[in-house]
């Protein structure tokens, strides 16, 4: 079952992976589910995780996306992973005479190592008749006459439904909760956090970032990553750092803010690279490090009296940042080499994708984090 409007929440997705370049509300532990507590479903989370997706309300920004202006050029794109595989079909039953609950609406992916699409783990709120329902949704997915193979792990059964011929899907059902993967070993590293109490949400930094209030119809990533590929070495360094990328859209354009939170070695290295950035100044591609800078190259756009697009998104960028990059995609794409310092892998690898865009970014320093924000602004 391949829908369109299906395809349109895989660029959400998709999007917000670059920051991973592969393509997490109070933390309550698992034993206040059993005072009838909603469980949270960041203390299933692996500690391995590499990145963890999570949305209030998915039908929202199924519902939202058909009408946005841009929603056309992602017609396209693939898929990735568990969304092919489950909600896909959990679309069917959507509607009020399926009576699927408002909770099933709250889910989060996890990402794990080594970043393949089948390197997921989805997790639902769910009680026991929601879990029967999408238990339904797999079994139609497998074939209606298939009974689901059973594994004991720790003392726990994990369900194994086959999608195809070389594909299946782990299922582990807990108290309120269901979690999904392609890969078994993956499911029992969620058993383990459920026997062994440890999970991703333990870590500080990871803790500091998932623990701020968020308004309703969110969609956020929270990614251990820079959230610029330049800013750290990732392979001279630990690479604690985590990023949170909020997801928002409206009819021209959609953006991504947040913050980094990093060690006190890794921000000293950030601001020492911030500040030996060269300016680049040319036709469709402007990079500025320094709020002296920044302040003054938006200063000589606004005295321009006629105005591009390019200047306008230029302009737009706050004149109190730590660094600044404007890029018409056209010109990433016509050569992308030229960007691979500066810009996240999956734009790179996907920058006919965007092409109609002009992607503007800005870094600002505050006190033990960078501030972000990524705004694609459409070229109509």
């Amino acid at each position: 079952m391949r829908l369109r409007i299906i395809a349109k929440l895989g660029v959400l997705l998709s999007v917000i992976l670059f920051c991973l370049g592969v393509g997490l509300y109070g933390f309550a532990r698992l034993s206040e589910a059993d005072k009838g507590k909603d469980i949270n479903l960041f203390a299933l989370v692996p500690p391995e995780s590499i990145g963890v997706l999570e949305t209030d309300n998915i039908d929202y920004f199924l519902n939202e996306i058909p009408h946005l202006t841009y929603s056309c050029q992602f017609d396209s794109l693939r898929i990735p992973g568990l969304i092919d595989s489950i909600l896909a079909e959990l679309t069917a039953y959507t509607s009020d005479k399926h009576g699927i609950s408002a909770r099933m609406n709250h889910l989060l992916v996890s990402f794990h190592k080594p970043g393949t699409p089948k390197d997921q783990v989805i997790y639902f709120r769910m009680d026991s008749e929601e879990k029967a329902l999408l238990q339904q949704v797999i079994q139609e997915r497998s074939g209606k006459g298939y009974l689901p193979k059973e594994e004991t792990y720790r003392g726990k059964t994990i369900y194994i439904y086959p999608i195809d011929d070389k594909e299946f899907l782990a299922v582990y059902s807990g108290k309120g909760f269901l979690a999904v993967s392609h890969q078994k070993r993956l499911i029992e590293q969620v058993i383990d956090v459920v026997k062994d109490e440890v999970s991703l949400v333990d870590q500080p930094q990871v803790s500091r970032l998932v623990q701020g209030h968020k308004s309703s119809h969110f969609m956020t990533l929270f990614a251990r990553t820079p959230s610029m590929p330049f800013l750290i070495d990732e392979q001279e360094t630990d690479l604690k750092c985590w990023s949170e990328f909020d997801f928002h859209m409206n009819s021209e354009v959609f953006y991504l803010s947040g913050a980094m939170y990093a060690s006190e070695a890794e921000r000293q290295e950030i601001q020492n690279k911030m500040r030996h950035l060269p300016l680049v100044c040319e036709e469709g591609f402007l990079m500025v490090s320094g709020t002296e800078k920044v302040d003054s190259c938006i200063a000589k756009v606004l005295a321009t009296p006629h105005h591009t697009l390019f200047d306008e998104c230029t302009a737009g960028v706050s004149r109190e940042a730590s660094y600044m990059m404007v890029a018409d995609m056209d010109t990433v794409a016509a050569s992308p080499e030229r960007f691979a310092d500066y810009l996240p892998q999956f734009i790179l690898e996907n920058n006919r994708l965007f092409r109609s865009f002009i992607l503007s970014v800005q870094l600002t320093v505050v006190d033990d984090k960078l501030s972000h924000i990524f705004v694609f602004t459409y070229k109509e």
